[in-house]
């Protein structure tokens, strides 16, 4: 996924659909130094056709830092857990497209497995 196939999505959904939000949002990630932000997205809500069973639908296209390097710390005494450090490119980026649902029971979005769109 790029940037401009994400700009070219957004026309179609316009188009097709309607949009009913769009916006940025930070992703955040819970670590055990408390919550980091990892990354940013853009995202669009709409309604989604009666094929995919209506209701509300959301895409996110994330941009986050490339991950270079993962390293564990353990410490071999009782009661303590091991440590994971993160190194992420200063330069790179990685590109993301999350298709997500509105359940409204639950009222919360869930991600849409993306091996349900293969035909």
């Amino acid at each position: 996924m790029t940037p401009e196939r994400w700009e070219t999505i957004k026309e179609t959904v316009r188009k097709q659909f309607g949009v009913a939000e769009e916006g940025r949002e930070d992703l955040l990630v819970e670590t055990g130094e408390g919550v980091v932000k990892q990354g940013e997205a853009e995202f669009v809500v709409f309604g989604a056709p009666s094929a995919l069973g209506g209701g509300r639908m959301k895409l996110q296209f994330q941009k986050k830092p490339r991950l270079e390097e993962k390293k564990y710390h353990y410490s071999h005494r009782a009661g303590t857990a091991a440590q994971v450090e993160y190194k992420f490119s200063e330069k790179e980026l990685v590109y993301a497209l999350k298709a997500y649902k509105w359940n409204e029971d639950e009222e919360q979005w869930f991600e849409i497995d993306s091996g349900s769109f293969a035909g």
